[in-house]
């Protein structure tokens, strides 16, 4: 009886966002076993699906493993992203059906990669110790570092397993199939444009000394366990 009352309730926010997260990993599961057994997949869904599945996977990992230590903000956070840029861009073909899309998705990106970083900071360090240029510095290289392994990502799958996500092969003069890094280059420039958008941001809020909404990410994220926990109670 007393170890059942020493469990940390989940807020009704959190569950619906791991009850989201784990419907949206059966469908893409779901559509990577039809990929699977049927051999259909004009748009080279195979990996994107299965990796997709994986990272909708991640909330209810964090969850079981970590329970009110990440926050709820942090998971809708990464839910709604993940459904944004690559649910909605990939699975279902939004960077196929709106040529824009795909650019939209790293550019958001480069502000989400931001965001990442900034949570690393304040988990690993004492921000409120730390010099603001040196907390803009680690955000921007975690920004840029993610979208270099994304990159790297989609060169392995394009490369040994016949996917096209740096864009189909294209027939030189000389009779070779070579991929163009335009996309390549482009994607990292969109995500730098992020990146720098977030800083922006960071530098408004420090120069003014006003939240915009900064200074509420800044405090969710250093929000202790003990605190967290009153505000599942609360909810």
């Amino acid at each position: 009886m007393e170890e059942a009352k020493q469990k940390t309730p989940i807020s009704g926010f959190r569950l619906a966002l791991l009850i989201v997260s784990g419907a949206l990993a059966m469908f893409s599961l779901a559509y990577f076993i039809y990929i699977a057994a049927s051999g259909n997949d004009p748009y080279n869904k195979f990996m994107t699906t299965l990796l997709e599945t994986l990272m909708f996977l991640v909330p209810i990992a964090a969850h079981l493993i970590f329970k009110n230590k990440i926050t709820d903000f942090t998971i809708a956070f990464y839910v709604i992203f993940l459904f944004v840029a690559s649910f909605l861009g990939q699975v279902l073909r939004f960077n196929t059906h709106f040529p824009w899309y795909d650019k939209f998705a790293h550019f958001t990106f480069g502000y989400v990669g931001c965001v990442i970083g900034l949570f690393v900071v304040c988990k690993l360090a004492d921000y409120d110790s730390l010099r603001p240029v040196f907390v803009a510095i680690f955000v921007f290289c975690v920004s840029m570092m993610c979208a270099a392994v994304w990159e790297i990502m989609e060169f392995i799958s394009s490369r040994f397993l016949g996917q096209t996500a740096q864009g189909a092969p294209q027939l030189t003069e000389s009779g070779k199939y070579v991929v163009d890094i335009t996309d390549t280059m482009l994607d990292i420039i969109s995500n730098l444009g992020g990146a720098v958008l977030f800083l922006a941001h960071y530098i408004a809020h420090k120069v003014s000394k006003k939240s915009l909404l900064m200074g509420a990410i800044v405090k969710d994220f250093n929000q202790k366990p003990e605190t967290a926990k009153e505000t599942a109670e609360q909810a």
